[in-house]
């Protein structure tokens, strides 16, 4: 299968950068436990950026718009999700380190329902994470968004096709075919009458923890939780943050069984000097969690500013490290307030503004980083993080693969 790119790299390897950015943003410590633990250190180790794949949408040999990441233990390959709604598929990918970080496309594969799946939760499914099982079994998250084509715009022979797609977890295997879509409960259920999801600012982060259990992430708070207008027919907070929702899973006969909820707090959406207007769609969010240990987690938080005169759009990229020791469980609570909720403790690790001097030039204003997983061990076995982002299949942007060494 010929895929579209031509894949560049560009090396920092030993470009020692200790970006423990202490607790300037820690929400609370947590209670009653010993303080919070010293905070991670990470270093940039490398770097691989793809040009953009324009005109890739619906395309079922292009590689591009990859928004969650995944190992697979069984082969040590890479599937990636792409993030389609007029093609839902998945990619392969093989990524090594051997001095320089190396990443090879092996394949790309649409998604295809299996026995009793519907066809169309699958094929036009808006897929925004991903995570291995470790039996050769993935679970990636549909975020829950609706398609309905602008007044007047033909989408016939373009792939995408109108309607509602709920929150939901698929489960897939390595060939594609979805054997289960598993919708989530009636509190997020898609839309303002009902307070529920945000469209397309839904399950846009998923993590698994050591004992099996997955933790979903939403991008937005839900509309039960903060007001949100429309903005260009799209749900707009204003940029004021709130509280979102962290959602555990257990595993069930036959699916999965929500478990309890925790209370994630998004601050307000940051300014940069000569980019003061956000992007449609753009208000910090969480894009993606990742598993650091038993009840530890990574988080990543993504924000798109404009300048309204040049149009230039610069990303805020952010890393937190999560505290869930004295979070309350706030199923079947409406979240108005921060005073009245234990939520979720947060400590910045990494701002990646902090290092865009050191990036390659094409990551100066940075890029919309939506992906995050495990990376391949260095020769001396330190873990490694890897950061992807998501080039929306626009010219303007890139696929871009970030390595940081966990110190």
């Amino acid at each position: 299968m010929r895929l579209k790119i031509v894949p560049r790299t560009w090396g920092c390897a030993g470009a020692v950068l200790l970006l423990a950015l202490t607790a300037a943003c820690a929400t609370r410590p947590p209670a009653g436990g010993p303080g919070p633990a010293p905070p991670l250190a990470l270093e940039l180790v490398d770097a691989v950026i793809w040009p953009s794949t324009p005109g890739g949408s619906g395309r079922a040999d292009v590689l591009g718009s990859l928004s969650g990441l995944a190992r697979d233990p069984q082969s040590g390959r890479y599937v990636a999700v792409v993030d389609d709604g007029a093609l839902s598929r998945l990619a392969w990918l093989e990524i090594t380190y051997d001095g320089r970080l190396r990443v090879a496309p092996v394949g790309v594969i649409p998604t295809r329902p299996g026995p009793g799946v519907d066809a169309r939760l699958v094929e036009h499914a808006d897929l925004e994470a991903v995570v291995a099982l470790g039996d050769g079994r993935f679970v990636a998250t549909e975020e829950g968004h609706r398609f309905q084509a602008p007044p007047g715009v033909s989408v016939s022979g373009r792939g995408r096709v109108t309607g509602e797609w709920p929150t939901s977890l698929l489960t897939f295997g390595a060939d594609g075919v979805v054997s289960q879509v598993w919708p989530w409960p009636a509190p997020f259920v898609l839309g303002e009458p009902s307070g529920g999801v945000r469209d397309n600012q839904g399950a846009e982060a998923l993590a698994r923890w050591p004992d099996g259990r997955l933790v979903a992430g939403l991008e937005q708070p839900l509309y039960s939780d903060a007001a949100a207008s429309s903005r260009n027919g799209r749900p707009f907070g204003g940029g004021q943050g709130g509280l979102s929702r962290l959602v555990e899973w257990h595993p069930a006969p036959g699916g999965w069984r929500p478990g309890r909820q925790w209370a994630y707090p998004l601050g307000v959406t940051p300014q940069r000097e000569g980019f003061e207007a956000i992007c449609d769609d753009g208000e910090l969010g969480l894009v993606e969690l990742l598993a650091l240990g038993p009840d530890r987690l990574l988080s990543l938080e993504r924000a798109c500013l404009i300048d309204p005169a040049s149009r230039r759009v610069k990303n805020v990229i952010q890393l937190f490290e999560l505290g869930l020791d004295g979070a309350e469980d706030v199923t079947g609570r409406r979240l108005l307030g921060r005073g009245d909720v234990r939520s979720v403790s947060k400590r910045l690790v990494l701002d990646l503004d902090a290092v865009r001097g050191v990036l390659p030039e094409r990551l100066a204003l940075l890029d919309n980083f939506e992906a995050m997983a495990d990376g391949p061990r260095l020769p001396d076995g330190r873990r490694t993080i890897l950061l992807v982002s998501d080039d929306n299949f626009r010219p303007s942007q890139v696929t871009a693969f970030l390595l940081l060494a966990v110190r």
